[in-house]
């Protein structure tokens, strides 16, 4: 945000920007982009557990775009969240891709992002075709509305991770670690168990902070929060006391509050 701030918005149509034109980046806009995509991490779960409700009550089909099904106002609601959020990762982008262009970032966008959001589109799709009698019916029993197009749908992305698995291989690569570590002087950190791991992958605690943070109403300065191990309590204790670190968490100001 220090690099890019104040530098004037360009006016792009390609990237919507065009309404933005005059204005310039801000800590706002960085907000803002921030609130746009968290506000897809909110709405997922709430979408999730509301189809399941409607489900237990028969209230909700697959591909049944029946003003009295919920399936429509569940496809409505998810397609301006996933939109909003990819407005904003694309409003992001533009403002600092000279910035993050040495990471290339664009394959790593469109395989995740692929994965996510346009999955979710396809299946819109094959419900809409199937809607239009553009996918033929099956004369099976206890085949109702949108059992066929999930059922594709369900195929078509069995095929499609082949090649989402391909494209990560080569957007995440683990040539950058390999090569950190032959020239890193440092030490390797120490292994964690693997348990400990996959609580720190499940968790959604980082998600949760982030989001209370950008949405809070006493928002007022944009802060960089850095993780530093410090030693834990006792007259004895070092830098690793009995295998366990005890973690203090340093903020330093990135933007002064004058400037917000």
């Amino acid at each position: 945000m220090a690099e890019i701030r104040g530098k004037p918005i360009k006016s792009s149509c390609f990237y919507g920007t065009c309404c933005l034109q005059g204005m310039s980046y801000s800590i706002g806009f960085l907000r803002f982009c921030k609130q746009a995509t968290l506000q897809f991490c909110i709405v997922k779960p709430a979408m999730a557990a509301l189809t399941i409700v409607l489900q237990a009550f028969g209230k909700y089909h697959d591909g049944d775009f029946n003003i009295r099904s919920g399936y429509l106002y569940i496809t409505l609601v998810y397609n301006v969240s996933v939109s909003l959020a990819l407005y904003a990762l694309c409003l992001f982008y533009f403002a600092t891709r000279e910035l993050l262009r040495p990471f290339e970032p664009v394959l790593k966008f469109l395989t995740i992002k692929a994965v996510i959001f346009l999955s979710f589109w396809q299946g819109m799709l094959l419900a809409i075709l199937e809607k239009c009698e553009v996918i033929p019916e099956v004369q099976a029993i206890g085949v109702g509305a949108g059992t066929l197009a999930a059922g594709y749908q369900n195929f078509i992305i069995c095929i499609e991770m082949l090649f989402a698995s391909i494209a990560l291989r080569y957007a995440f690569t683990c040539q950058v670690y390999s090569e950190k570590k032959e020239n890193s002087p440092v030490s390797p950190a120490p292994m964690v168990s693997i348990s400990s791991g996959l609580k720190e992958t499940m968790s959604p605690q980082d998600i949760v902070q982030d989001a209370i943070h950008n949405f809070s109403p006493t928002y007022q300065q944009y802060t960089q929060q850095a993780t530093q191990e410090v030693p834990g309590p006792g007259p004895h204790a070092g830098p690793m006391d009995g295998g366990r670190r005890s973690r203090g968490v340093e903020k330093t100001m990135l933007i002064p509050a004058e400037d917000l």
